[in-house]
């Protein structure tokens, strides 16, 4: 994927979030946490800081995001 195209990803998962209606409590972050999973999908573990910086800041970030997040998986 072209670097444009990933921004362009990132600008679209934040309109969707932003158009996704809001729903109190853990259940209401399911539509953050697929957006955090699509986005790594397109910023992945191949990235390298020394030529994509940008691109590794922001898997750094999503990954952060995503620990921070409840697990809605758990029991």
């Amino acid at each position: 994927m072209t670097h444009d195209n990933r921004w362009a990803n990132l600008v679209n998962a934040a309109f969707l979030l932003d158009q996704t209606p809001r729903i109190p409590g853990p259940e209401g972050l399911r539509p953050a946490l697929s957006m955090l999973e699509s986005a790594l999908e397109v910023f992945p573990p191949s990235i390298d800081p020394v030529e994509d910086f940008e691109g590794y800041a922001v898997r750094r970030l999503l990954l952060a995001l995503k620990a921070a997040l409840p697990d809605l998986h758990a029991p």
